[in-house]
């Protein structure tokens, strides 16, 4: 489980092309409601070195990842508590869980401490790529257990 959840293996840079997300990733909606939601440090999709969060809620519970494009990721479940996301972050090697918040701003989110590493502050991005909902249909399947 480990080693698949770690390595993203559709580099984006070979053409994986970027389709419009579901109308839950638009910015008059907020995080909370039911459908796909992907946010990034950088207001622009795969820039190598920021973090991105893709994820899915469904009533007030929300499964998804962390991740860095080219790189790793690594899988989470939450449930949101009014502006709170409160999170369990799956480590990718060993499985240890870690716990944090993110705090709902208007079309951002930021973490109570650093998921994977820059700043943790995420800006809503308005499309969702092929790797996107593959990476957050591999934690959703990685993850039955774990909920």
């Amino acid at each position: 489980m480990a080693a698949s959840a770690t390595i993203i293996s559709q580099n984006i840079a070979s053409g994986n092309p970027i389709v419009p997300a579901n109308k839950s990733s638009q910015s008059s909606v907020t995080p909370t409601a039911n459908g796909v939601h992907l946010y990034g440090e950088s207001a622009l999709p795969d820039v190598v070195g920021k973090e991105y969060i893709i994820f899915e809620t469904i009533g007030r519970k929300t499964i998804g990842a962390f991740y860095l494009p080219r790189s790793e990721f690594s899988c989470f479940y939450g449930k949101f508590t009014g502006t709170r996301l409160n999170v369990t972050l799956i480590d990718p090697f060993d499985l240890k869980q870690s716990k944090f918040a993110l705090t709902l701003g208007t079309n951002t989110l930021t973490a109570s401490k650093q998921p994977m590493m820059g700043a943790p502050s995420f800006q809503l991005l308005p499309k969702i790529s092929n790797n996107d909902r593959y990476i957050l249909n591999t934690c959703k399947q990685q993850l039955k257990n774990f909920r």
